[in-house]
């Protein structure tokens, strides 16, 4: 059985040429390669922005964020999400992968805690509706079950489709908490 690390125990970290990413290996080449070759230098373009995860100052995680935009008919609109405009901004998560050594341990499930965190940080200062993700096929369940993405309508078949969660109901949701907190 798998020992899963305590969120309190796991800390995020702007990537810099500080960093040893040398040894970070998951099962997927194009996000170790990304990772070692491409991140630092995307982010002095001002493309997208990656995040480490680290345990006991070990590299055991990453994700990368850049911006993004989802289509309305993209959206499940059955009463529960109200979508009145074309297009909705959001953020995207570009990578997220976890070390080998590290996987089934909570460290994916905190990363996109991670990622709702900075979607409401970034909605407050200029406004982000949505969450989003092109997934591989083979990582549609992890976002359905750990992180409440849904399958967004026209990019089903494709063969990273997109995916997407609403931090709007999450918004509310922590504010109703802390108007509740603020009457103790």
């Amino acid at each position: 059985m798998h020992t899963r690390f305590s969120y309190n125990e796991l800390k995020i970290v702007p990537y810099t040429e500080r960093h040893d990413v040398s040894r970070f290996e998951s099962r997927t080449a194009d996000l170790n390669a990304f990772l070692k070759e491409d991140a630092l230098e995307n982010q002095k373009e001002l493309i997208n922005k990656t995040f480490l995860c680290c345990h006991s100052n070990q590299l055991v995680g990453y994700i990368t964020f850049t911006t993004d935009i989802i289509e309305k008919e993209e959206v499940r609109t059955d009463g529960r999400i109200e979508v009145p405009y074309k297009e909705y901004p959001a953020i995207k998560i570009a990578r997220l992968a976890v070390d080998e050594q590290y996987e089934r341990k909570g460290v994916g499930r905190f990363l996109l805690l991670a990622a709702v965190g900075k979607a409401l940080k970034i909605s407050d200062e200029v406004g982000c509706r949505f969450i989003t993700v092109d997934s591989k096929q083979d990582s549609i369940e992890f976002y359905e079950k750990r992180g409440g993405f849904e399958l967004a309508k026209k990019r089903k078949n494709k063969t990273y489709p997109t995916m997407y969660l609403d931090i709007l109901p999450i918004n509310e949701e922590l504010k109703a908490v802390n108007t509740k907190l603020g009457d103790f």
